[in-house]
């Protein structure tokens, strides 16, 4: 693998935690498929007036359309806008070239995790079925670590990211798609949230709506007290392949609530105020126009990530601009130096994690 090679005209320090800080706290929020065009202008008005792929057209118009990308933005994703950026940093508006892209090649979901889990990139993993990744993952270090044992745990959406961490070997409670809530303390609000799971249609067969995963990591949280939690959430993919451009946009609002409603909580909770970082990114991005809801190594400009990063240790940089390019495969550096961790991945190559010395 070639030396990942920075070039950074801004500068982004993340404040890496020390190995003796015993009480740090990561949740990891990815949002799969989500395009950074959305995140950092607001919705594409040409797709807004598409009457294929919005089911009304002067609804969605009034909901999302806004004059300047700034309010376009902030209306849909207020507390990424109103929050985030004024209290951490945000990385990947390629108009003002703050970069970070993938490092493999295929632009699809599996290998999108398993290169931002892993620290690196395999080339023969190129397909998004649910088979046990080979290699060992950051969160598997994390659990290894005496700070951290026992208590690093996993929600997702979609079937395949569990196997993407193989938290089997890992030893990593995870529950995505239909499978039961992982809780120690089995609350009535979790008893009633598996039941309403139970009773939906399987619309997408292999992965659940993510208000599902949001309820079941939120009342986990609130009630297992985990150090570290990845939370894995869905609903824009699939809305964006199939061509639904309204929903996909509820999507990302929702999505956005959902953090909201993560971060609060946490900060409410002496477990975890004040000593808590959110590292929130993609698996992927999205072609451009009509090839925005596609994705893969045949559709220009899936390779563009994102990344934010906020709370305790991240520097209030807000929007970054002439920075990167940062890859995906950087982000389990950066989990590893949020956690105070030694982690190499096994090609051998530590890579940097998104900062600056």
């Amino acid at each position: 693998m070639k030396r990942l090679i920075l070039t950074l005209l801004s500068v982004l320090p993340l404040l890496v935690l020390a190995k003796g800080d015993k009480d740090n706290r990561l949740i990891i929020i990815t949002i799969d498929g989500l395009r950074w065009q959305e995140v950092f202008m607001g919705a594409e008005e040409n797709l807004l007036s598409d009457t294929k792929q919005v089911r009304d057209t002067k609804l969605c118009r009034e909901t999302y359309w806004r004059s300047t990308p700034e309010e376009r933005r902030a209306t849909l994703m207020p507390f990424t806008w109103n929050t985030i950026a004024k209290k951490g940093l945000l990385i990947g508006n390629r108009n003002v070239n703050s970069m970070m892209q993938l490092a493999n090649k295929t632009n699809i979901s599996y290998p999108g995790y398993s290169e931002m889990m892993t620290g690196m990139v395999d080339e023969t993993i190129t397909s998004n079925n649910p088979v046990n990744n080979p290699h060992r993952n950051v969160l598997e270090a994390a659990n290894e670590d005496p700070r951290y044992k026992g208590k690093v745990m996993m929600y997702g959406s979609w079937k395949s990211t569990r196997f993407a961490i193989h938290n089997e070997q890992a030893g990593i409670p995870a529950s995505v798609s239909y499978e039961p809530n992982i809780s120690k303390k089995q609350t009535p609000k979790l008893k009633l949230v598996e039941r309403m799971m139970e009773g939906m249609p399987r619309f997408w067969g292999s992965e659940h709506f993510d208000a599902f995963t949001f309820a079941y990591a939120l009342e986990t949280l609130k009630n297992d007290h985990p150090k570290v939690m990845w939370v894995s959430f869905g609903d824009c993919d699939e809305w964006a392949h199939s061509r639904k451009y309204d929903f996909y946009l509820d999507a990302a609002k929702g999505t956005d609530a959902f953090i909201r409603d993560i971060y609060e909580t946490l900060e409410a909770d002496k477990f975890y105020k004040g000593k808590t970082t959110y590292l929130v990114t993609c698996d992927h991005g999205r072609g451009f126009g009509d090839e925005w809801s596609s994705h893969g190594s045949r559709t220009k400009g899936s390779e563009a990530t994102w990344l934010m990063l906020f709370g305790k240790g991240i520097e209030a940089l807000g929007e970054t601009k002439e920075c990167g390019p940062f890859q995906t495969q950087q982000v389990a550096a950066t989990i590893a130096s949020v956690l105070g961790i030694e982690f190499t991945p096994d090609n051998g190559t530590k890579l940097l994690p998104i900062e600056v010395k």
